[in-house]
């Protein structure tokens, strides 16, 4: 069917080739929120950038595990985050305010790849 009407087969390849820059646009996003996640974990979430006893569980919790931490900063992203969350990202940037620098550049990066993906 496909084949035989000649602007359904043009509108059906044109769809398939705009599919795989969406793909590798997914695959970019997948491998910073990755990237990010693992550096989330190490420092928030085991405690690398705070003195000892210096933090609170409430901040650290939502950054145990790298999955934990990808979904959180998918959440950020997508500015979809639940009151809890919200808390812990407003507390963590009350003790370190430097790292307000480093999610300033995620969601700007984020934002952007959100941004390619749906032009």
């Amino acid at each position: 069917l496909v084949k035989s009407v000649r602007p359904l087969f043009h509108l059906v390849m044109g769809v398939l080739s705009a599919m795989q820059g969406v793909i590798w646009v997914l695959v970019l996003t997948l491998v910073v929120l990755y990237a990010v996640g693992i550096m989330a974990t190490r420092l928030i979430g085991h405690g690398l950038i705070f003195e000892e006893g210096g933090m609170d569980d409430a901040i650290r919790v939502p950054w145990q595990t790298v999955p934990d931490s990808m979904f959180l900063l998918f959440k950020v992203m997508n500015g979809v985050l639940s009151d809890r969350d919200a808390e812990a990202i407003d507390s963590l940037m009350g003790k370190m305010p430097t790292l307000k620098f480093a999610l300033v550049f995620f969601m700007i990066t984020s934002s952007w790849t959100l941004l390619s993906i749906l032009t």
